[in-house]
């Protein structure tokens, strides 16, 4: 198999897979497969995270609503919607004074609307830092610092969600309260790996049960108790289980129209069926890949190069995908440019050496950590010199994945996406194995 060949077809559909997984497609695909009675006529559309442009462009023009009854609150330098279209840009990855205007954005456009109006709302990930309501008496201040060390500490995005609707007004359950008693409808674009799409942007459509005494000494695993501030943790430690508010009405369904699960299928459609590699097997790892980049890497090779070798058809070659996100944790040394799904692919391409293989991993927002970069695509050939393994390693040690796999001709971009439905990881054993 020409290795150079398979790599150009495979950065040639790269396009074709993000436009699949743009929320437009999967939106109108969901609506198609489950369509909303014909009695449901929303009077606003309230879209928040990376991919509420385009969300509220789809919604709008499905339900024929003007630009203004709608409202987008989304991150900096991601896609907007339409021109004229109303929308406020917060901040992210942590939350800072934008995030407690955008609530107070949101609250006088629901104010806005009758209260017998039904209302269409679309989250998507990114949303938890975008919209901030902290509970009394902690302060913004001290809840982003609190988000910060997680982040540093490399806690996986679950944790990070349950603290910001732990401290807030607004998730939790907090944005259906306030949009009560209002009918409403909420589509959900993942990014959570696995069945939690309840939980997206802190679950503010969701009413959940705060355990605060749970969530400190989840949070001390990360963090020493010294520094989590005072405020924080005595709410913490005031918070016994009790519901936020009572459960949703019946008539208010919570539909998720992209998830993790979305990656696998257009790998399949547009990766798995390109010509050199279509007759390959194709192995499925998980639709909930997590943990420490760099560890999961070994891992994964470790495990692709043991069935590799122990199948009866070892001259086959075969497929690996999986979808999911891993975590990166700064060390607290000088750091590079780079992501988790760039840490993913350098990790296992070295690791996976010398079986030949190319190893994809592509973040679906079009961002990955601060590298500017999509992912990357790397031949595990690259690393048949004991230097090179060499100074990959030291890049994956600086957190500098992002500069070196660019500088070597392996990192791929493609702009933000307007989606975010985790990261893809394939791998492509070539077959007539040595």
């Amino acid at each position: 198999m020409e290795e150079d060949r398979l790599r150009r077809r495979i950065l040639e559909k790269i396009p074709e897979f993000m436009a699949d997984i743009a929320p437009g497609n999967l939106l109108r695909s969901h609506l198609k497969d489950h369509p909303l009675p014909d009695s449901f006529l929303p009077g606003a559309i309230l879209s928040m995270g990376k991919a509420a442009g385009f969300l509220t462009e789809a919604l709008a023009e499905f339900f024929s609503l003007s630009s203004a009854q709608t409202l987008s609150i989304l991150p900096e330098g991601y896609p907007r919607p339409p021109l004229n279209f109303p929308f406020f840009e917060g901040a992210h990855p942590l939350p800072d004074r934008r995030s407690l205007e955008a609530f107070e954005r949101i609250r006088n456009f629901i104010n806005g609307i009758p209260p017998s109006s039904p209302m269409v709302i679309a989250l998507s990930g990114g949303s938890s830092s975008l919209i901030a309501s902290p509970v009394p008496p902690v302060t913004l201040e001290e809840k982003t610092l609190v988000s910060r060390q997680l982040i540093e500490a490399g806690a996986p995005i679950e944790t990070l969600n349950s603290l910001r609707l732990h401290l807030s007004q607004f998730k939790g359950g907090g944005l259906a309260r306030i949009i009560s008693p209002r009918p409403h409808v909420t589509f959900v674009l993942s990014d959570i790996p696995g069945t939690g799409v309840s939980l997206v942007g802190s679950a503010p459509m969701t009413p959940i049960h705060r355990n605060g005494p749970r969530l400190l000494e989840e949070l001390r695993l990360f963090i020493p108790l010294e520094k989590i501030p005072s405020s924080v943790r005595n709410t913490l430690l005031g918070q016994s289980q009790d519901p936020f508010l009572a459960d949703p009405p019946s008539d208010s369904p919570l539909w998720v129209i992209g998830s993790s699960r979305s990656l696998i299928r257009s790998m399949k459609v547009h990766f798995a069926t390109i010509p050199e590699i279509s007759g390959l097997p194709l192995h499925l790892l998980t639709d909930e890949l997590c943990g420490e980049s760099r560890e999961a890497g070994r891992v994964l090779a470790s495990l692709i190069a043991w069935q590799a070798s122990s199948s009866p058809s070892i001259h086959t070659g075969g497929i690996w995908a999986a979808s999911g996100e891993t975590t990166v944790t700064l060390t607290g040394g000088p750091t590079g440019k780079g992501g988790r799904t760039l840490e993913l692919a350098l990790s296992l391409a070295i690791s996976l050496f010398p079986l030949p293989a190319l190893v994809l991993s592509l973040a679906s927002d079009g961002f990955d950590g601060n590298s500017g970069l999509a992912g990357a695509l790397v031949p595990t050939s690259f690393f048949s010199s004991p230097q090179r393994r060499i100074e990959g390693q030291l890049a994956l040690r600086h957190h500098d994945s992002g500069h070196f796999l660019e500088e070597n001709g392996f990192g791929i971009r493609t702009g933000p996406s307007g989606t975010n439905v985790n990261d893809l990881l394939l791998v492509i054993v070539y077959p007539n194995l040595a």
